[in-house]
């Protein structure tokens, strides 16, 4: 196969890498410091807008009205909530049904043994805890910020500049479906356990019926590696003669956001030092807590 590569710059100096192929379109964008974030929503929101990407006498040109924007989120991406009813001593705040686990600062720190408990994931089978366990919010609020609120918003925010980006250029609600997932799991046992890869596989589906269209797909992080096993349990699931095809109608592109392909630096460092990303947490804590996740194999 052979990959063509272009260089397409926009908005003043942001760059957008774009790998594209006779069968299909592929890209890769790297978001560091602010400003690279900023870059990185304006650009992948003129592809959501512009639909399909074509570059030619200098400008993009493109039907974006049967296009829809399926996002998977990266690790810690998404919000969990409490599914149990836990009572917490020594402590004013407890866990019902619904409650934000991930994140609430507040019970973070004011419970931080029952938060744990409801965070916490069996390092064998990955069952809950029996006390408490937590399940992934869904839509596009369980993934733009993981702990709403006045000051916590802003410093928790994911998705939710890039969702304003689109919603002032004018892209319908129906455009944007968010897949949210258990980060915690391992990718078998998303499927085993939430059949995640099912419900992916109808969300693209249900997508190009709505819409009359194939998906952009944006994979951030962690979201990466989720969406590869998503196409090698593909493989499985239909004909093979069906495969390229299931492809060709229902996904165009696929933006693959801040992937850890080659392995996350930063997770080594975690897991090796305790560092606690900014979280009010103690690095012994924070250890424990990573160590008890399967999904952290996926980013080595």
């Amino acid at each position: 196969m052979v990959i063509h590569r272009k260089l397409s710059k926009h908005f003043n100096g942001c760059w957008a890498y774009v790998m594209t192929n006779e069968r299909e379109r592929k890209g890769s964008i790297m978001g560091g410091d602010d400003r690279k974030r900023r870059c990185l929503a304006m650009t992948l929101t003129v592809v959501l807008f512009l639909g399909i990407l074509e570059l030619g006498e200098g400008e993009l040109k493109g039907d974006y009205s049967k296009i829809s924007g399926i996002i998977i989120p990266g690790f810690a991406s998404t919000q969990l909530r409490a599914w149990s009813i836990l009572d917490c001593p020594y402590s004013p705040l407890d866990f019902n049904p619904l409650d934000l686990v991930w994140l609430d600062t507040t019970k973070l720190l004011s419970a931080v043994n029952c938060w744990l408990k409801c965070m916490f994931l069996d390092p064998y089978n990955q069952t809950d805890h029996p006390e408490c366990k937590s399940r992934p919010d869904s839509g596009l609020s369980a993934i733009t910020e993981l702990d709403p609120g006045y000051i916590t918003g802003p410093l928790s925010s994911v998705w939710k500049e890039w969702v304003k980006w689109c919603i002032e250029f004018g892209i319908e609600a129906n455009a944007i479906i968010a897949v949210p997932y258990d980060w915690r799991l391992s990718p078998s046992m998303l499927e085993e356990r939430d059949l995640y890869f099912h419900k992916l596989k109808l969300t693209f589906e249900t997508a190009y019926k709505l819409r009359g269209g194939p998906s952009i797909v944006f994979a951030h992080s962690l979201g990466n590696n989720v969406f590869r096993y998503f196409l090698e349990w593909l493989k499985l699931e239909i004909a093979p003669r069906q495969y390229i095809q299931w492809l060709d109608d229902h996904i165009y592109a696929y933006f693959a956001v801040g992937a850890p392909l080659l392995g996350s630096t930063e997770t080594v460092k975690a897991v090796l030092s305790g560092n606690t990303f900014g979280l009010p947490v103690s690095e012994v804590t924070f250890l424990l807590f990573l160590k008890n996740h399967h999904i952290l194999h996926e980013l080595f």
